[in-house]
């Protein structure tokens, strides 16, 4: 379980839990695994590999380092929370030395000004939709009477349809019946 001594250099960059683990990927991998020899041997593989855990270990250090920690987050433990709370204190001041421009009298007006136009904007709204939905059910009983005048129509053909088929049929057989005495009679 030990690699060759000529990766020391590269060993010594990891911390021993990392090692161990190398080791195991190693020899246990599903694809192509190790055996102990091959892996204790001096092969590119095992260096490229051993380089590649280097780099990700120094990465996550790395970024360890520059996140800060959820206590540093906290506003009472940092050095800019102090400052911030300096700026709101002073800009609390600042708004308490100042007239206040709204007070609850101009406040009650403006909600009541504001309540009007709702009240203003909601009955334009109504109208609007009144007058478009009186306009859409012109449009459909408009329609609806077209349908229905087309419909009488419709029957009215058929009916006109059926009597024609009724006088040409009793025309064929008024036809059929003067050709048989027709035959019947001699020719001159």
């Amino acid at each position: 379980m030990k690699f060759n001594q000529a990766y020391i250099d590269l060993i010594k960059q990891l911390p021993p839990s990392l090692v161990e683990e190398s080791w195991k990927r190693l020899t246990m991998r599903k694809r192509n695994p190790l055996t102990e020899l091959e892996a204790c041997a001096i092969d590119s593989c095992i260096e490229d590999f051993l380089r590649h855990e280097i780099i990700v270990y120094n990465r996550k250090k790395d970024r360890q380092r520059r996140s800060p920690s959820p206590l540093e987050n906290l506003s009472y433990n940092t050095k800019a929370s102090d400052k911030t709370h300096t700026i709101m204190s002073n800009q609390e001041t600042q708004t308490q030395n100042t007239v206040p421009i709204y007070t609850c009298d101009h406040e009650e007006v403006i909600d009541c000004r504001v309540k009007k136009e709702l009240d203003s904007l909601s009955r334009q709204l109504l109208e609007f939709n009144d007058s478009f939905m009186q306009e859409i059910n012109k449009q459909i009983e408009e329609r609806v009477n077209v349908n229905n005048k087309l419909r009488d129509e419709i029957e009215q053909q058929k009916i006109q349809l059926h009597k024609a088929e009724k006088i040409l049929a009793g025309l064929k057989s008024q036809c059929s019946n003067q050709d048989v005495h027709l035959k019947d009679r001699p020719l001159i």
